[in-house]
């Protein structure tokens, strides 16, 4: 059990938490929420012990307790997979079983890890939290440099966890199905909410409604109570008005809820396009992307999902020109203008400010800068700020406000919602299902693509075809790209993307990679406990290949 009793804590003037309470319990999975610089990763810090409080305690853990991926991490094995065996009581099946699921493969397990780019690194730092198997396991957005694949392992990994998780994130897929509790920080303070993401949202919605009337029937009562002492203070009542008084200054104020009024984003009416907004046609590029053909139409919402590097934010710039394609052909529709929303944000000057950005870009006055970025809460000294010092979340604002004034009807959004708080993702959301031009998302935003799409797009590498007959998938893959996508004529339902062939033919790649490495192990374990559980675990694998096949075979 964690238990925190009055936690406070500042930052030089700045007050960072107050009075903070709650309790988790052994083997409870929590997510941590509130807006960006609430005080999460600050909380999470101070669970661990590795920043004190000013004020309070947190009691029922040691510091051996937990498993955290850091933020920085230091990698000293000459490879990938001994690095995770470097750790006390790693065995090699697990270790490989991470490093599968968070998207490496055989190559990158012999690579050195300081080789990694910033996002792998931070992919390894969780893969060796994982593997400790520590009683509480910290993630702090963990989703983050995940692609759809891995976030999935991390998920099924997080809800068979045997003991406690705490995770701090905005990834509210994670949130609905891999937590039980959600501490909520709100105004410095905690709020716990039992159940899941829906659970909360609407928990939430409901306190905050009840504690406005509450607060604005005070507010009434007193003042009339101000009104009366103001009238009678001399004269015959004014006994009365003194004792008036001395109870309204006993009385305990309730405090006003915060504004429940999220960020408003308001995408401008889409002017009228050609049927055919976006063809693609066998398209090529640098043997990243091999005959890939789509087509997306009129009012369409898409969503482009796949690995990590399999060229999802390439397609996207060679459709608007920065990049152009070995061969093949793309065609945009008559009277199609087009609004890009880079994942690096390339489209924002560094060394502007993102007042000098607006106006440099539409001509706007000062004014008119400044409103428009207030709109996406980008405030006071944040719009003097050069743009390389901000926040990812807040690059991600301001591209979002040129984004918007660009009058464009066609956007193409390459992960949208990186770095942005609850508030800001669902005000996204609700403008893209406002929104009456075209779309094309790239993501690995579950909750997003399942809200605001009609149809998704899954890039993955070409797994060789079996013969016509209904045989087994082949095991070997080649390294080019295949493209899923529903018929033109009909809209596919979600559940029928989901079982799509290629799909379950790499989960059977992965769970006969899975087998292989069990039976590794079995032939090489001598003690017999040990020999029963893998027994265990390659029956339970054989029969999970087995159900994977028959559904295979009912989706080709």
């Amino acid at each position: 059990m964690i238990l925190a009793q009055d936690i406070s804590k500042s930052f030089g003037e700045r007050l960072i938490l107050a009075d903070v309470n709650f309790r988790i319990d052994d083997k409870e999975k929590v997510g941590i929420v509130g807006k960006n610089g609430a005080g999460k990763s600050t909380l999470l810090k101070i669970i661990v012990g590795t920043v004190e409080p000013d004020e309070g305690s947190i009691s029922g853990v040691r510091r051996e307790d937990f498993g955290y991926a850091e933020q920085i991490p230091i990698f000293s094995a000459r490879s990938l997979l001994d690095e995770l065996l470097s750790i006390d009581g790693a065995q090699e099946f697990m270790a490989k079983k991470i490093l599968y699921g968070l998207g490496f493969n055989d190559d990158d397990l012999k690579k050195n890890p300081n080789d990694f780019s910033g996002g792998e690194s931070a992919k390894i730092a969780l893969g060796k939290a994982l593997i400790t198997e520590p009683r509480i396991l910290i993630l702090d957005e963990p989703t983050n440099h995940l692609d759809i694949y891995a976030i999935d392992f991390l998920e099924n990994f997080v809800r068979n966890y045997s003991g406690t998780v705490i995770a701090v994130t905005h990834d509210r897929h994670f949130l609905q199905t891999c937590v039980d509790k959600i501490i909520d920080i709100e105004n410095h303070r905690a709020v716990v909410y039992n159940g899941n993401y829906d659970k909360f949202a609407r928990l939430k919605r409901e306190r905050l409604d009840a504690q406005l009337k509450a607060y604005e029937k005070q507010q009434e009562a007193i003042a009339k109570e101000e009104e009366y002492i103001r009238r009678n203070k001399a004269g015959v009542n004014s006994k009365q008005a003194r004792g008036r008084q001395k109870k309204l200054d006993r009385l305990e104020r309730i405090e006003k809820p915060p504004s429940q009024e999220n960020v408003k984003i308001n995408l401008v009416d889409a002017s009228e396009t050609a049927n055919r907004v976006l063809t693609v046609d066998a398209l090529n590029f640098k043997g990243i992307i091999k005959n890939f053909s789509v087509e997306i139409l009129k009012g369409e919402k898409v969503g482009l999902i796949g690995p990590n590097g399999i060229g999802k934010s390439t397609l996207l710039k060679l459709i608007v020109g920065e990049l152009r394609a070995d061969d093949g052909t793309i065609k945009i529709g008559n009277r199609v203008k087009i609004g890009f929303l880079s994942q690096g944000h390339e489209e924002l000057d560094e060394n502007s400010t993102p007042i000098e950005e607006l106006i440099n870009t539409f001509g706007l006055t000062i004014e008119r800068a400044r409103s428009e970025l207030a709109r996406l809460e980008i405030f006071a000294d944040l719009v003097e700020k050069p743009i390389g010092s901000l926040s990812g979340g807040e690059k991600t604002r301001v591209a979002l406000s040129k984004l918007i004034l660009t009058g464009a009807n066609f956007l193409l959004l390459d992960e949208p919602t990186n770095h942005l708080d609850l508030p800001a993702r669902e005000a996204i959301e609700n403008a893209l299902l406002e929104f009456e031009g075209t779309v094309l998302i790239v993501t690995h935003d579950r909750y997003l693509l399942d809200k605001v799409t009609d149809r998704v797009i899954e890039m993955l590498p070409t797994v060789e075809k079996p013969a016509p007959q209904k045989k087994s998938p082949s095991a070997g893959t080649t390294p080019a790209v295949d493209e899923i996508i529903p018929s033109k004529s009909k809209k596919v339902p979600r559940s029928t993307q989901k079982e799509a062939p290629d799909r379950l033919e790499a989960q059977i790649l992965m769970a006969e990679m899975e087998l292989k490495m069990i039976e590794h192990e079995i032939n090489r374990e001598v003690e017999p406990k040990k020999l029963s559980e893998l027994a265990a675990a390659h029956q339970s694998k054989v029969v999970e290949i087995e159900q994977l096949y028959k559904r295979w075979e009912e989706s080709v």
